[in-house]
């Protein structure tokens, strides 16, 4: 079965992951914890996957703490 760009597959060591980049030399899958892996395509097994990919989230930032918030949080410490 041949394998293309956006892909679905199993790799045995790193689990389920969606192929980003191949060449006749080298396969990049993207795994689903996050990791990206770079094998040589010769050597690495892999199996299609029906798994879906995960919901990706918005990476967002903890907002900062106004004055008013600031000095109320430092006379509960008193």
């Amino acid at each position: 079965m041949a394998l293309r760009t956006g892909d679905r597959v199993l790799q045995e060591n790193y689990g389920v992951g969606e192929i980003i980049d191949m060449s006749a030399a080298y396969v990049t899958i993207s795994f689903d914890d996050g990791s990206t892996r770079k094998f040589v395509t010769s050597r690495v097994t892999l199996q299609p996957s029906s798994t879906p990919a995960p919901v990706k989230t918005k990476a967002t930032r903890a907002k900062r703490a106004t004055k008013k918030t600031a000095a109320v949080d430092k006379g509960a410490d008193s």
